[in-house]
């Protein structure tokens, strides 16, 4: 039994004992008491008050060293109240964090101030030691008001930057009222001490009534909104006692303004993280430029200074030579494009960033920068092409190349090693098309699959291409490759009427090669759907993201358009031989609608139909298309693709229903109508029964009939089934995590589901079915559930009852254990009637067999770990030993 249940029942038989036994039963189980203290269980509180009465110290400091938590609250606050230094330590470093924690610290440093004299608090590795040791601020915050100033002083010389004007007071307090006046005194030579606190604590020390001065510097803090007027606390405090010093103190302790000049400079070299904590004003620019001209500023320094829009270009230059990220609000000058070089492609993304901000915010016009900065292939390449303003500067840059292949054959050959700006990219092409006329696209490429975007020079062109007018795309759609052609349908929106050119110079290939890319959208995959053509079907079935019911559309030939025609499409050999050398299950069981032989043969070679419905729809599409003699010969079939085993795919069973029918006079009326019985209801359930051994058959059983015959259960006939003959266990657990699954059925789901997690149980899918009660009453309980959770569910199922556990239940242990876990839910308030009344009646059984004796009380629970019968025997069995 683990140490956790031991506990448990420990408590419960100290919790039954009651506080008559307890005094008695406390010596004869004090190595049980102590492991109970040391856990984190909740304690019975008349042993709780045994405790505390027998004063007995190993046990006292068993209870105070306890790593626990919240559930011990009231039980550790008690024993602060104590006072006790040789308990102190224990209870300040023991509970396990949590909300509570620091109360508990707090109330041990309060019951110290009782009798702060007492040598045991700065005992060696005492209290006083330990927070002289400690340097985390959740240690020492507690202990700000501490009894010992030297404590005090050691807070504040740790943590004092992270405590406001308030908490100082309060600290400063503490150590007048436990050190003196010169303890106080002493606390102004602490460097870490606000200004303002610094500032009071001299004027407490100078003043005849130090004690008042501090006071009314707390309650002026206290009435303060903000730690920013709190600062004025010294003034106010001094009152009548106001001195030069104090005042200057109370100024700077006032509310910061914009640092300037020199200041400035200093805390912009001291700036090591973020943005800084001051403001910035009013700047002097040229002081600190000349300060940066002197020596550099860090990287943060010129960030800060950079979000300034009216920060010199100079200083914002730096900054993006240091970091390429510039805050949004910093000016763009324009040297930022001129004195970078561009040509190194990994600045590529620095200069689309910065293009993207300086054209929508107008610092760069799109005129100048395509007439002076360089190169052209990085220029263009990084232009925000969809921004407003960029229409009439790209349509003045393109328009000398006119509609002639030749100038523009001539700038996409120019592209990728031109080193000048983009107008004088356009002028070299006009100035060299001529040695371009005549020519096709240099280097075509045949369109790709799958796709992928277009890089470099040809992005570049493609780019410029959608730029200009829709007349001289036209003219120069003949001339692209079928690379071109593809990327522009797929990544870009060329008109219908270039669209329709597309098509006529490249017949339905061009359609084709759209259906390239499985992110195509659906819309996109509808429309060339409708063109009915099978070489698209091909390219959509391999390239792109079809629905199911699409790619069965597309292996049964299915016309999805309007166009005349009523014999089914062909499935191309490219297609026939994709699927070939495909392993994906999605791919392969829309053959079942396809009625293609060559298609059913890899189907059968590659997976496994499970269902009969699947079976036979498969063998029925192809009777329809081929004949009864092609559903024979795939029957006589011995060999199919990637199959090694020579034994047929298809069961004995399948193959005798099939051959029955094909020596029918109507065979294909026979074979249909049992398709429509195996795939309907009584189909399905005789499926999942036949599944329904194991949990590990019947999950998937699930998801392959939704697969092969539709989604969707056959709740009522599942239902019916199962009052006419219960289903296995397996499956009802299975269908008991479906969504939709009656109410019928779910109760018994979860009784299957007691019946296979129960470890004495055979599991047989057949046979008698015990409820949880019998298997209570003729098996152990299980023994891998942490605090019987078996127990648990068959309860929540109305199965069983705490008392059924009392009086049925073995080994009494584990039993116990369980009826101590409802009654202490019960105790913490969830209402449970059943639990209260079986602590009755377990104390009544108590009661009844030992007694008040002590002894019996003992023996009873050494007895109980090993004891493999159930409560009442357990009882029986021990009043007959000390009888």
């Amino acid at each position: 039994m683990v140490t956790y249940e031991r506990d448990a029942l420990v408590s419960t038989a100290f919790q039954l004992a009651g506080p008559s036994l307890t005094p008695a039963l406390l010596p004869r189980l004090r190595q049980e008491a102590l492991t109970l203290l040391r856990s984190r269980l909740r304690l019975p509180a008349h042993l709780v008050d045994e405790v505390f009465a027998s004063g007995d110290r190993e046990l006292l400091e068993v209870l105070a060293g306890a790593r626990v938590g919240a559930e011990r609250q009231a039980v550790m606050l008690r024993l602060a109240e104590l006072a006790d230094p040789g308990l102190a330590r224990m209870l300040y470093e023991g509970p396990l964090p949590g909300s509570w924690r620091q109360d508990l610290r707090s109330a041990v440093l309060r019951a110290a101030a009782a009798r702060p004299a007492d040598p045991g608090w700065r005992a060696p590795d005492g209290l006083v030691d330990f927070l002289l040791s400690a340097t985390g601020p959740d240690d020492l915050r507690p202990a700000l008001d501490a009894p010992f100033p030297e404590v005090v002083r050691h807070v504040i010389e740790k943590i004092g930057t992270t405590l406001d004007i308030p908490q100082q007071l309060r600290a400063c307090h503490a150590t007048l009222a436990h050190g003196g006046v010169a303890e106080l005194a002493a606390l102004a030579d602490v460097p870490f001490l606000h200004s303002a606190v610094t500032d009071v604590v001299r004027l407490a020390a100078a003043a005849q009534d130090p004690a008042a001065v501090l006071e009314r510097a707390e309650q002026v803090a206290a009435e303060a909104a903000s730690e920013d007027e709190a600062a004025s606390v010294a003034e106010t405090a001094s009152s009548d006692e106001k001195t030069p010093q104090g005042e200057a103190a109370a100024r700077e302790a006032g509310e910061d303004a914009p640092p300037t000049g020199d200041e400035l400079v200093r805390r912009l070299r001291e700036l090591t993280q973020g943005y800084g904590t001051f403001p910035l004003g009013a700047v002097d620019w040229e002081l600190l430029l000349a300060e940066h001209r002197r020596e550099p500023f860090p990287w943060l320094p010129l960030k800060l200074l950079a979000s300034r829009p009216d920060c010199p270009d100079e200083l914002v230059l730096a900054a993006y030579r240091r970091s390429s990220h510039l805050p949004d609000t910093s000016p763009l000058p324009w040297l930022l494009l001129t004195e970078a070089d561009w040509k190194d492609g990994y600045y590529h993304d620095r200069l689309a960033h910065l293009l993207r901000r300086g054209i929508r915010e107008g610092a760069y016009p799109v005129d100048r920068v395509l007439a002076e900065v360089r190169p052209a292939s990085r220029v263009l390449a990084s232009l925000p092409y969809r921004t407003d303003p960029l229409g009439p500067a790209m349509a003045a840059l393109l328009e000398p190349l006119g509609d002639g292949f030749a100038a523009w054959r001539a700038l996409y050959s120019l592209l990728p090693r031109f080193t000048g700006t983009s107008a004088e990219l356009v002028a070299a092409a006009v100035e060299q098309q001529a040695k371009h006329r005549g020519k096709s696209w240099p280097r075509p490429l045949e369109a790709e699959y799958p796709v992928k975007r277009p890089e470099g020079a040809r992005a570049v062109f493609l780019q410029l291409f959608q730029q200009a007018t829709e007349e001289v795309r036209m003219a120069l759609a003949p001339h692209l490759d079928r690379r071109c052609v593809q990327h522009l349908l797929v990544f870009h929106q060329p008109s219908p009427a270039l669209r329709d050119l597309f098509v006529s110079l490249h017949g339905s290939a061009a359609l084709a090669c759209v259906a390239s890319d499985f992110e195509l959208p659906a819309e996109k995959i509808e429309e060339l759907l409708l063109h009915d053509d099978p070489e698209i079907n091909t390219k959509l079935y391999v390239y792109t993201a079809l629905t199911d019911e699409q790619r069965r559309g597309i292996l049964a030939g299915r016309r999805f358009g309007a166009a005349p025609g009523t014999e089914p499409l062909p499935i191309t050999d490219e297609l026939i031989k994709e699927i070939q050398v495909s392993g994906r299950r999605h791919w392969l069981l829309p053959i079942c609608e396809s009625g293609d032989p060559r298609l059913a043969r890899i189907l059968l070679g590659k997976i496994k139909l499970h269902t009969l419905a699947g079976q036979l729809r498969l063998l029925v599409k192809v009777w329809e298309r081929h004949g009864g003699e092609e559903v024979r010969g795939l029957l006589e079939e011995t060999e199919f693709p990637e199959r090694r085993s020579r034994k047929h795919p298809l069961p004995k069973a399948t193959h005798e229903i099939v051959r029955g029918a094909l020596e029918a006079a109507d065979g294909l009326t026979v074979l249909r109508a049992e398709l429509e019985r195996s795939r309907g209801p009584a189909g399905q359930v005789e499926f999942l029964r036949s599944q329904g051994s194991t949990v590990d058959l019947a999950t998937p059983a699930l998801e392959r009939m939704a697969e092969e015959t539709g989604p969707g259960l056959p709740w009522a006939e599942l239902v019916r089934e199962h009052e006419r003959d219960p289903l296995p266990d397996a499956l009802l657990v299975v269908l008991g995590h479906e969504d939709g699954c009656p109410e019928e059925l779910r109760a018994d789901c979860g009784v299957a589901s007691l019946r296979l997690d129960h470890d004495m149980h055979t599991h047989k899918s057949t046979g008698p079915r015990p409820s949880p009660l019998e298997l209570v009453r003729h098996h152990p309980l299980p023994r891998r559930h942490r605090r019987n959770e078996w127990l648990d569910r068959a309860a929540r199922l109305g199965m069983l009852t705490p008392l059924d556990v009392l009086y049925e239940a073995r080994p009494a242990g584990h039993a116990a254990a369980y009826l101590m876990y409802r009654h202490d839910r019960a105790r913490q308030g969830e209402p449970d009637p059943a639990a209260l009344a079986v602590g009755r009646a377990a104390l009544e059984l108590a009661a009844t067999h030992l007694g008040e004796d002590p002894e019996a009380w003992a023996l009873a629970l050494r007895l109980l770990p090993d004891f493999t019968g159930t409560l009442p025997e357990l009882l029986t069995t021990t009043a007959a030993i000390v009888s």
